[in-house]
């Protein structure tokens, strides 16, 4: 029972990081609907983070989805000056919620996280092939 463990440990920990990868792809391309929009303002607002104010801002946007058209701020508001490469009139890619339209997020590449994870787990079932036929 030991050897079998011992020898199958790898290839499901393999599994399980190649089955991650494809998750994390599904969930950035699948999970909503992308488009393009065009930054119209930044919204602002003052918040006290660990007791001290701290100035938040996150991009207006102005998209269409089925013909409606929308503009609404995005969900994740960031410290002042972090995203001013996003001036009014840039075009952005976003991935909108299927149910509600109004809710989206700015598409952020992650596709190196999701190709290294899946990678990973191709190699380590790979490496521990050639181990099994060479020294076993």
């Amino acid at each position: 029972m030991a050897r079998i463990i011992f020898l199958g440990f790898p290839y499901i920990l393999g599994v399980i990081l190649i089955l991650t990868g494809i998750f994390l792809f599904i969930r950035r391309t699948r999970l909503g609907i992308q488009i393009t929009g065009t930054v119209v303002g930044r919204a602002k607002y003052s918040r006290k983070l660990h007791k001290i104010d701290t100035d938040m801002e996150a991009p207006i946007v102005k998209y269409t989805v089925n013909g409606k058209e929308y503009t609404n701020t995005a969900d994740k508001f960031t410290m002042t000056g972090i995203d001013d490469d996003l001036p009014k009139g840039t075009t952005v890619r976003i991935r909108v919620n299927k149910r509600d339209h109004r809710r989206f997020v700015l598409v952020e590449s992650g596709d190196l996280a999701e190709k290294l994870v899946t990678a990973s787990g191709i190699f380590l079932m790979i490496a521990y092939t050639v181990l099994l036929i060479r020294y076993f």
